[in-house]
């Protein structure tokens, strides 16, 4: 039989062995519990879906290939006799265009490799450059000659204006005011680098908690600012009060204005962002305006530490009580992944999903939608490293992914169910080529297959048994898995136009995802 494998000559964001399968007509029907019924686990699987007896050939060769950070993991079973595992090769992607057909250089213990992939992650979108616009690179090419010269000149105006209050430039360098005042901004722009490096994958999933966690550590800053009148003055002092509190402002700044854009976007309805996002500078001037004229006016009763204290300690509660009202009447329809969790769930069993007042009112998820309600709700995993899901290697995860490599081999996605002593969760894998889509279609047939397990759970864990007993990893439960599997694969297909016509009808917005995407995309081998 034809053999599709992931070589090293496996052009990168192409699909070979991963065909996208263009899905026939169904009836769009919205189906109930009874309809999602699968058939007995002892249902007799077609022999062309049928895996090879023996897993241990397919263990000298990468079963995928993951990309992270702008380079691939190579990632194989343990090939050491008694033992399990997983072992990975970095490599650099040798090539950018996947006609050149480029062979990608192996960099395990590479340090530019590190580097360049440190850089990625720092610097540049996820998923860069197919995630966006062929204009971006110029662009920000220039945004970046721009804005270091519009620094510059920002530099010789800030002492500029200190002088010409009296405020002596001379002596060295690093006493010079503007510059302390340059450092103090200059720290705060690390900061900000090594913040958004690490989170800014979760602005998208959790854009109302992080737009009040921002807001807290502001006010932080300033609190922070203002306790330069209590220590003795002096370069290093200022420094530590003003830069430290100025980290923290910072990277409050950065996040109000990374999630501000998102909230821009849905505020305008229309297709007018340019318009909402102009009136929304124009009512923050004048709320700006009203703010150095109260704080002008404070200002005339005294200037003590105290006093700015016990102001700021009035302000502060209010603010942040603010910021959570509004966060609350900030009423999105996204669809974050407790929400999608639950819908999907709802749609499976009931054959409609709730509206977002109705999943408000049942308290299904917890904070802003954006929060499970409890831990052992979570059962969906978008997207996860390869290594965090096989990081045992055992005979039994071995055959479970060949299994699910065998089910998915036309398909953009894969999923491979988490079946553990508790209640059962999938995870799910996506190729570079996935579309929205796609990963929309996957959170239906994740939830179809989460649904087949917990009714078989009680013959799944007796087959897993007696699979700890058998010689060959062809067991009743692998038999059940690929059934349940493709079962569920054709029901998902049959269902997703009705189940996102029915998400739309209920107002949710089903152009985006709002999850944590870190980049992690795979490539599968199978055998056929």
């Amino acid at each position: 039989m034809r053999r599709h494998l992931c070589t090293q000559l496996l052009p990168r964001l192409r699909t070979r062995g991963c065909t996208p399968q263009l899905l026939a007509p169904y009836p769009s029907s919205i189906l109930f519990r009874q309809a999602f019924r699968f058939q007995s686990s002892n249902a007799q699987v077609p022999a062309r879906e049928t895996l090879p007896q023996d897993a241990s050939t397919s263990r000298t060769r990468p079963f995928a290939i993951e990309r992270v950070g702008g380079r691939e993991c190579h990632i194989s079973w343990s090939e050491e006799d008694g033992s399990s595992g997983v072992q990975k090769e970095w490599r650099d992607i040798a090539a950018v265009d996947p006609e050149s057909g480029k062979i990608a250089a192996s960099t395990s213990n590479s340090w530019t490799g590190r580097i360049s992939s440190w850089v990625g992650q720092m610097f540049l979108p996820t998923n860069y450059p197919q995630s966006v616009h062929r204009s971006y690179l110029p662009f920000h090419v220039l945004q970046f000659v721009e804005t270091t010269l519009a620094t510059i000149t920002s530099v010789l105006c800030n002492q500029a204006l200190l002088t010409s209050v009296g405020i002596s430039a001379e002596g060295s360098i690093f006493g010079a005011v503007a510059v302390q005042w340059i450092i103090k901004d200059g720290a705060g722009e690390v900061a900000k680098l090594f913040f958004i490096r690490h989170f800014s994958p979760y602005f998208d999933s959790h854009p109302k908690t992080f737009t009040l966690f921002g807001e807290v550590i502001g006010c932080l800053g300033s609190g922070l600012q203002i306790a330069t009148l209590l220590i003795a003055p002096s370069p290093g002092n200022f420094l530590l009060c003003a830069a430290g509190g100025n980290i923290f402002k910072l990277v409050g700044n950065a996040i109000w204005f990374t999630t501000h854009i998102k909230f821009m976007r849905y505020f305008s309805t229309q297709g007018n962002t340019g318009d909402v996002a102009a009136k929304d500078e124009s009512q923050a001037s004048i709320a700006q305006l009203f703010g150095y004229a109260s704080g002008i006016s404070l200002l005339t009763f005294s200037h003590t530490a105290a006093y700015l204290y016990s102001i700021f300690f009035l302000a502060v509660p209010l603010h942040l009580t603010m910021t959570v009202y509004m966060m609350r009447v900030a009423t999105f329809e996204l669809l974050t992944l407790p929400r999608m969790s639950c819908l999907a769930e709802e749609y499976v069993t009931q054959g409609r999903v709730s509206s977002l007042e109705e999943l408000d009112k049942s308290r299904r998820t917890g904070l802003f939608g954006e929060f499970y309600r409890d831990k052992a709700d979570r059962w969906l995993y978008l997207a996860p490293r390869v290594g965090e899901v096989l990081q045992s290697g055992t005979e039994d995860e071995r055959v479970r992914w060949q299994i699910c490599a065998e089910v998915f081999k036309h398909d953009r996605y894969l999923l491979y169910p988490l079946l553990s002593s508790g209640r059962p969760g999938v995870a799910a894998f996506y190729h570079p080529d996935a579309s929205n889509d796609d990963m929309l279609r996957s959170i239906l047939h994740a939830a179809l297959v989460r649904d087949a397990l917990l009714q078989r759970q009680p013959s799944l864990d007796d087959s897993f048994l007696e699979s700890k007993h058998s010689e060959s990893p062809e067991t009743h439960s692998s038999g059940t898995l690929r059934s349940a599997l493709l079962e569920t694969r054709a029901q998902a297909e049959s269902n997703f136009t009705s189940f996102k016509s029915e998400l739309e009808t209920r107002g949710w917005r089903t152009d985006e995802l709002c999850y944590a995407d870190h980049g992690h995309r795979v490539t599968w081998t199978h055998d056929g």
